[in-house]
């Protein structure tokens, strides 16, 4: 059987091999888990030190956004409420009021979900904070990390 030619996957395991990536994972920012196209798997440093898991859809990459979910990365589901991170920003990116209801996604400006529902505008409104076709993963994964910095990661157990 032939291998159907998908130009987002090409896309997304060239940019996985890029130096912005590398250098995130080099630094600790994040660290990749799996890629099963669609489906990248990461793990995002907080300021606490511990990791916060990323499911992330990258389909139709890079023209379409990233869509993120939160991840338990050894229990192979998403996370609960009592599960995501607490601290200044947590309260900004994990929005019960909007968040809850879109499977706690990050409310960021280069999130799929957001920027293809109620914050279409979001591209004009925000340029350096949204997704655009010339963005990569590295921007995504370098969102998901400011804003996890100044956060801490509960201890989860599977």
């Amino acid at each position: 059987m032939t291998e159907v030619f998908d130009p987002a996957r090409v896309a997304i395991e060239e940019d996985m091999q890029s130096v912005p990536v590398l250098d995130g994972v080099e630094n600790r920012y994040w660290r990749v888990v799996s890629l099963n196209f669609p489906i990248l798997i990461v793990a995002i440093t907080a300021g606490n030190g511990r990791e916060f898991g990323m499911r992330v859809d990258v389909t139709g990459y890079p023209t379409a956004a990233p869509a993120g979910t939160p991840w338990h990365i050894d229990g192979n589901r998403p996370l609960t409420q009592a599960e995501l991170p607490a601290g200044p920003s947590a309260e900004t990116v994990f929005r019960s009021h909007w968040s809850s209801i879109n499977g706690w996604t990050p409310y960021m400006a280069s999130e799929r979900v957001l920027i293809q529902g109620d914050h279409a505008t979001w591209a004009s409104q925000h340029p350096d904070r949204s997704w655009n076709p010339t963005r990569t993963i590295a921007f995504y994964l370098t969102e998901l990390h400011k804003e996890l910095r100044s956060c801490t990661i509960p201890e989860v157990t599977a």
